[in-house]
């Protein structure tokens, strides 16, 4: 039995903030675009993956400590990029990373860690604020970042992204984050809610891409929506697409709701919107975006694809497992699409190592 390398709804709380994560495995039926076979590499090297991204002809995938570098084309090992430690180039607690047109960016606890395309450590900075609820990413001569701000009373305020310059000032408030993140676990010793607390199954999807010095800001409570700002944070212009909005459907409800232990219902009950977010995803690969919404057809949630301006230019159902809406941003990090093709890494139980689907 092949399974998806994933963390679990129930096991996220458990572990902590430092591994809220949820591993969705995706790939396209049948043979890949321009009639490619899928491909499925055995990755021997890898201990617990997590995020995947692929870009320059490699795929990079986020493990245990650090991140392993693999060509794209043959599927072979590369090197490792970075190390634990606490010293330049090494990682405390990775956190995540992005691939830009230049360099890797990689998040750790109070520091951005750059590397070359190749995996050679470059240089890193501490961002303004200790904790970033996004990548905190160069863009032009800028960086964009949504860090935790306090008011005078020690409360959080509503997070939202900022343009900051090369010291790390800020220059520009821009876009508003919804409140899509899941409560923090309770801490260690604390005792249980009396009663029942609502536990919300399925949240909005929003999500940033730094392309071509530009900002792509997701927001599926609009819709299918696109905001394209400049390094700034002037806004350049904006893709709008009216989506069916698709029903929650008792498929889904059993899905979720078994993802969880029983013994977390007894002191949390279930609530789900009555329509999914209008998309789980985007990513932008060779000057095109694909979105992955909650359409389904047969099996397979749908995919459409842009280019930069939003343009249609294909549309169609490809994704054949299912999508956790519980944390769609996290779902975003677990695939990439690099050369038209989507990638993403799974753990085959049988043969007890993981793998990497190309297809």
């Amino acid at each position: 039995m092949i399974m998806s390398a994933s963390v679990k709804p129930h096991q996220k709380v458990l572990v902590g903030l430092g591994a809220i994560l949820l591993i969705v495995a995706l790939g396209v039926g049948g043979a890949g675009e321009g009639g490619l076979n899928p491909r499925v590499i055995p990755l021997p090297e890898l201990e617990a993956a997590v995020y995947v991204r692929a870009d320059h002809g490699r795929v990079y995938v986020q493990d245990k400590t650090d991140i392993a570098a693999y060509s794209f084309e043959t599927g072979r090992f590369l090197r490792r990029i970075g190390r634990k430690g606490q010293g330049p180039g090494e990682f405390t607690m990775l956190g995540g990373f992005t691939v830009l047109a230049d360099r890797i960016v990689a998040v750790d606890i109070a520091k951005t860690l750059f590397f070359s395309i190749e995996g050679e450590y470059l240089s890193q900075v501490s961002p303004p604020a200790r904790i970033m609820y996004y990548p905190f990413l160069p863009v032009g001569k800028h960086f964009v970042g949504v860090p935790r701000e306090l008011k005078d009373d020690g409360t959080t305020l509503p997070p939202v992204g900022i343009i900051y310059d090369q010291a790390g000032k800020p220059v520009k408030r821009f876009f508003e984050v919804p409140d899509i993140l899941p409560p923090p676990p309770p801490p260690p010793g604390s005792s249980l809610p009396s009663g029942q607390e609502d536990a919300l199954m399925v949240r909005d999807y929003f999500d940033y891409v730094v392309h071509d010095n530009k900002i792509f800001v997701a927001d599926s409570r609009k819709g299918l929506s696109i905001s394209v700002f400049d390094e700034t944070g002037a806004l350049l212009y904006e893709i709008r697409h009216p989506l069916e909005r698709v029903k929650m459907s008792k498929e889904y409800r059993d899905f979720a709701t078994k993802s969880w232990p029983e013994k977390y219902w007894m002191t949390h009950k279930p609530v789900f919107p009555e329509v999914f977010p209008a998309f789980a995803a985007f990513k932008i690969d060779d000057s095109r975006i694909y979105a992955v919404t909650a359409a389904r057809k047969d099996g397979r949630y749908e995919v459409i694809v842009m280019d930069l301006k939003g343009r249609i230019l294909e549309r169609g159902f490809r994704f054949p497992m299912p999508v956790d809406f519980w944390m769609p941003h996290s779902f975003a990090r677990t695939f990439d699409v690099e050369a038209g093709r989507f990638v993403w890494v799974e753990y085959n139980d049988a043969k007890e190592h993981y793998e990497l689907h190309i297809e």
